[in-house]
């Protein structure tokens, strides 16, 4: 009779032994991988909600002076020159530039209305609002992007000037209509500015083609921003690209948080079915100890034991580490979303198969091994004393 009979011989003959070493198994890799899995969701939904909260790379003019935008102090010209719209292609040559999600040049331009005085903020208006998802805005439906007669206000410039969406504010001579107005946010680059289009605010300040600086978002998953920045400069004259250290700094913490706990709550899971296989292993043998010693009478030497009792461990490993494997990735699939309450939808991942087998056949056999080892150690004449 082969070794590897004999060894399903006493997973049938034991039953209830062996689907609680299974169970084991099961309950261990499932919730690994549901953990592992909902984390990595977890993850991606946190970085891109931070992606929707501004730019993280600001494009200046590169020389003297200190300017401050979007709460950052970079060096500007001391006679401001503008950029110029023919960067923008360029930017998109970069290695890297899959990472520039969202590209947004603005014109910044000072005017005065009805005595005060008011910043106008030139844009385009489908990239900035990709970039300021976080606004809210009254006026303006979800996804509609205002047309080139129409101007978004911040909240202080429509209470100073006692406007609201729909009524027509006059800017340079030309009549605009008001199509949201930004709740109030604490910056004063939102709330004190008129939002106007990109293209009408050049020809308005006879500025064809200039911008004044351009915000990027390159906060993706896995950027390498510092990189981005480095690749920026390179191909863009006259600029100075900084990134805002402050946005990855919180975004990494955030992100390294939750890596911290999955890997916490994974190694104790893993550490509790190593434990729970090696104390089920251990009973197995020990009730076994007449049977092991009958096998030694016979012949069978020490290898032949250790070999049956790890090949049993082995199978009852693998077979719950491929459930254990369906169990929590279908679990993670099907809930893993609605639980963590994420936008990121969870897809089958293959690779974790691999895993949950190799790692569930590793920790059985090692759980295994002392009792396996035990169990060859004994002498016949000492096993044969329980008949």
């Amino acid at each position: 009779m082969r070794l590897t009979e004999i060894s399903f011989q006493n997973l049938r003959r034991r039953k209830m032994r062996s689907i609680l070493l299974v169970l084991s198994v099961i309950i261990g890799v499932s919730s690994i991988i549901f953990l592992f899995s909902t984390t990595q969701a977890m993850k991606e939904d946190v970085a891109n909600k931070l992606d929707q909260f501004g730019s993280n790379i600001l494009i200046l003019p590169d020389t003297g002076q200190a300017l401050t935008f979007g709460g950052i102090t970079v060096e500007a010209p001391t006679q401001v020159k503008a950029l110029d719209m023919s960067l923008l292609p360029l930017m998109k040559t970069i290695k890297n530039k899959e990472t520039l999600a969202t590209i947004s040049p603005k014109l910044l331009v000072d005017t005065t209305i009805e005595g005060k005085a008011i910043l106008l903020l030139g844009v385009d208006f489908s990239q900035e609002l990709h970039l300021k998802k976080w606004w809210k805005l009254n006026g303006l439906a979800k996804n509609q992007i205002p047309t080139a007669n129409e101007v978004i206000l911040g909240s202080d410039v429509a209470h100073a000037l006692g406007l609201s969406p729909h009524q027509t504010i006059t800017i340079k001579g030309q009549d605009f209509k008001v199509a949201g107005v930004i709740q109030p946010t604490g910056s004063s680059e939102n709330d004190q500015a008129v939002f106007i289009n990109l293209g009408v605010l050049q020809k308005l300040a006879n500025q064809p083609n200039a911008i004044s600086l351009i915000e990027a978002a390159a906060l993706c998953y896995t950027c390498p921003i510092d990189e981005v920045t480095k690749q920026l400069t390179a191909v863009l004259p006259g600029t100075k690209v900084t990134a805002l250290k402050s946005t990855l700094e919180s975004r990494n913490d955030t992100v390294s948080k939750f890596n911290l706990f999955a890997r916490s709550v994974s190694l104790i899971l893993f550490l509790a079915s190593s434990i729970v296989i090696t104390m089920t292993m251990k009973s197995s043998v020990e009730e076994r100890t007449r049977e092991i010693g009958v096998l030694r009478a016979i012949g069978f030497r020490k290898r032949h034991i250790l070999q049956i009792v790890l090949s049993e461990a082995g199978f009852l490993s693998t077979l719950g580490g491929l459930l254990g494997y369906l169990i929590g990735m279908g679990m993670a699939v099907n809930f893993g979303s609605f639980l963590t309450n994420a936008q990121v939808q969870i897809p089958w991942q293959s690779n974790l198969l691999v895993y949950s087998l190799s790692g569930s056949l590793v920790v059985g056999l090692i759980a295994s091994l002392y009792p396996a080892w035990k169990a060859s150690k004994l002498e016949p004449m000492e096993s044969l004393r329980y008949l």
